[in-house]
């Protein structure tokens, strides 16, 4: 008998991984740059290991995280509770928590000037809350992948004993624009 969590892509017996560290393969990264092009500056705020900001112009871009794992910003920076200021920035770019996916997109839409993007679940469509916010947002663009992307667990393409990871989910990018006002359109990477 299949489990409702198995039904949705999750896999009970490796369980979740600490602090959602899901890296965006550079594969889904290069798929989303064959039809978008970069507004610098940038922001990537949940940067990992640096697999989206890599594929970036790195000199103008600025990569943090909570968690230092060895790329951008030393300082660990929690991007929904630190004070930017007045700091603006053309993109922001991003695979956030899936958990926290409203909560980066409401703050990343205060802090562009053109673009927020961002690396999901197709499944951050649904639910009463994220829903009403998306089709009150400038979202311009979903991206829906053919072919089921592997977001890598904690960085990696394969589990603790080699083996490659599976992936049951379906992931899309999430573009918005600002003062963009019609309803969103889904094209297909």
């Amino acid at each position: 008998m299949l489990r409702g969590c198995n039904l949705a892509g999750s896999n009970s017996h490796r369980g979740r991984v600490e602090n959602d560290f899901y890296a965006t393969h550079p594969d889904s990264v290069k798929r989303l740059l064959e039809k978008i092009e970069i507004d610098y500056p940038a922001l990537e705020p949940a940067c990992g290991q640096g697999h989206i900001s890599k594929l970036l112009d790195e000199s103008r871009t600025t990569s943090t995280d909570l968690i230092y794992r060895g790329y951008g910003e030393k300082d660990s920076i929690d991007f929904l509770n630190h004070d930017w200021g007045e700091k603006r920035f053309n993109t922001i770019i991003t695979n956030p928590p899936f958990s926290l996916f409203l909560e980066f997109a409401k703050k990343a839409l205060l802090m562009t000037d053109r673009y927020v993007i961002f690396f999901g679940k197709l499944q951050a469509l649904e639910g009463v809350k994220r829903s009403g916010f998306l089709m009150d947002s400038p979202l311009k663009t979903v991206y829906v992948f053919r072919k089921r992307q592997q977001p890598l667990r904690n960085g990696m393409t394969t589990d603790f004993r080699g083996k490659k990871l599976s992936n049951t989910m379906a992931f899309a990018w999430f573009v918005w624009e600002i003062g963009y006002t019609g309803k969103p359109t889904i094209e297909w990477l």
